[in-house]
């Protein structure tokens, strides 16, 4: 398990040492296009997609996949805008806990950051 949480945290140093060279995208405010979102926002391709939907599932089965992509794109956000690690590990807890998911983890909360991050469209 500290195994999975080392190689997390180094997932997203790389990620964010990577976003650094990138101008970073706006933060998600209300009233923007496309369910709220800023049409700035990464989003994924359909392969991208299903494969995020995949990883997801795998973490809990549970997370909604009809929201899980909008969800995601604002945990993006926050990732390429360089949130330290608490308020990212705050803020995917606060993303995907409710309805079928009475509480996040914090070692879930990590895992859906780090397949978020692997996936390819937060960029």
């Amino acid at each position: 398990m500290k195994n999975m949480i080392v190689i997390a945290i180094a997932l997203l140093t790389l990620l964010l040492t990577a976003a650094c060279s990138a101008s970073p995208n706006p933060e998600p405010s209300a009233g923007s296009a496309s369910a709220g979102l800023p049409a700035s926002l990464p989003k994924p391709d359909a392969a991208e997609q299903e494969a995020l939907l995949a990883s997801l599932a795998a973490i809990d089965p549970r997370l909604p996949s009809d929201t899980a992509v909008d969800k995601a794109r604002r945990l993006c956000g926050r990732l390429l805008g360089q949130s330290p690690e608490d308020q990212l590990i705050a803020a995917a807890k606060a993303e995907f806990t409710g309805g079928d998911v009475p509480a996040v983890s914090d070692e879930d909360a990590q895992r859906v950051l780090s397949a978020i991050g692997a996936n390819g469209f937060c960029r």
